[in-house]
């Protein structure tokens, strides 16, 4: 379980509001890989360095994955799937989040859009990269405020 901590103790300004979700296919399964930096991370869930976790959870790991469930929405084949929360880890200044889709296998993929939420309306110049690389196909999308899904056919 990641440190809360350690997790607060990085408080890096950066010039760039971006976070980065890498979409790969590893065998069959479907594994999307998340950074985030600290300190935009903490201000989107409303806390500041040094505050405590919030009673509500039980540990970091809990809270990074219900950010990441309420910001990031996956469509594969017309039906929404569900992200399965792996592990986190730090490399300040950004945390690293590894999840799944839970119940898809790549091979079956024949449509799939993802929604991503993450800080757009916090920051006016927020972009969200997303890097996909699915069934010897790789495209890479720039979101922001004004278009916050990417589509893919394969």
């Amino acid at each position: 379980m990641l440190n809360l901590l350690f997790f607060m103790a990085f408080t890096y300004v950066h010039p760039i509001h971006v976070s980065v979700c890498d979409v790969i296919q590893k065998n069959d399964k479907v594994e999307f890989t998340f950074k985030i930096f600290f300190d935009d991370l903490q201000t989107s869930m409303g806390l500041t360095p040094g505050e405590e976790l919030p009673s509500k959870y039980s540990g970091s790991d809990q809270l990074i994955n219900d950010f990441i469930l309420k910001n990031v929405k996956v469509v594969v084949n017309g039906k929404v799937a569900k992200l399965k929360y792996k592990e986190s880890y730090s490399a300040p200044p950004a945390i690293w989040t590894e999840m799944e889709l839970e119940g898809v296998q790549a091979g079956d993929i024949k449509t799939m859009e993802i929604f991503n939420d993450i800080m757009v309306s916090l920051y006016r110049d927020q972009t969200n990269i997303i890097n996909v690389a699915i069934k010897n196909t790789k495209k890479n999308f720039s979101l922001g405020k004004n278009d916050r899904s990417a589509k893919l056919v394969f």
